[in-house]
């Protein structure tokens, strides 16, 4: 139970005074979906993961859910387990929590990793998009989503070796209350541009892209960029939108180099 909601929850049990890694996951998606990425960082930090309300077996509350009120969820998180800072990194959705949650509470934050994610609001062409969505959703046709959404995610040249982690990204997409996902969709169709608030943050700042990412396709990605100039901005050559699933090691290293004081480094290439 995290600020009156059932979540489930992820803590590494021997944080003590190293660096702590807060993981928030995308839309659909879970703490599984951090699985290979925590067992990366955490030999280097403390890592805290949770699911989003509506998402994974977390409870779904009512009503819109906003990325100010996720944001507000994960700093009631890193209270209850007496963590005063956190180097908090964001996936698609989970970016929009992570610069909310910067912006939001900037002494609590010692760092940000934007993951093929955006600080920016929605176009009113992706806002058109997300409704789209809710009506497939509201009319009980789930499926059409969780059938075509995570195989899009990645790039084509890496779907076929991937196949496997598709298929698990489907279950995690179908196990995702219908609320839950309506209640995010007009949450990300709401929320704030953070872009000029976190220009102001005086923490290291990244954003992770994906040259075959098709949710984050090349003009998104300057008009990104161009906004963030106090960003580093890495793209990761053969990925797509699920970049710390087609490259892990070399984003876990990049994660490491942004929010780690361990110099040790990460193996793999």
């Amino acid at each position: 139970m995290v600020s009156g909601v059932a979540t489930r929850y992820y803590a590494s049990k021997d944080i003590g005074s190293r660096p702590v890694a807060l993981l928030i996951h995308g839309y659909m998606e879970s703490i599984e979906s951090w699985g290979e990425m925590i067992s990366l960082l955490e030999p280097h930090m403390g890592i805290v993961a949770f699911d989003l309300p509506g998402h994974g077996i977390s409870e779904t509350p009512t009503g819109e859910c906003s990325m100010d009120y996720f944001a507000d969820l994960a700093c009631a998180l890193l209270d209850k387990e007496g963590i005063e800072k956190a180097a908090v990194v964001g996936h698609s959705m989970g970016g929009y929590v992570a610069a909310s949650f910067a912006v939001r509470y900037p002494n609590r934050c010692s760092a940000l990793v934007l993951l093929n994610s955006s600080p920016l609001g929605d176009t009113p062409e992706r806002a058109e998009a997300r409704m789209r969505e809710i009506k497939i959703i509201e009319s009980g046709r789930k499926e059409l989503l969780t059938s075509l959404n995570p195989s899009r995610s990645f790039a084509p040249e890496n779907v076929k070796r991937m196949a496997e982690t598709i298929d698990g990204l489907t279950e995690q997409a179908m196990m995702t209350d219908d609320q839950g996902i309506v209640a995010s969709l007009r949450g990300m169709m709401k929320r704030h541009d953070y872009s000029a608030e976190l220009r102001k943050l005086p923490i290291p700042q990244a954003a992770i892209f994906g040259t075959c990412d098709t949710f984050i396709p090349e003009d998104a990605r300057n008009t990104i960029m161009a906004a963030t100039p106090q960003m580093k901005h890495l793209i990761l050559s053969g990925t797509g939108h699920q970049s710390a699933r087609e490259n892990p090691q070399k984003v876990a290293r990049i994660i490491s180099d942004i929010i780690a004081q361990d110099d040790s480094p990460i193996s793999g290439d």
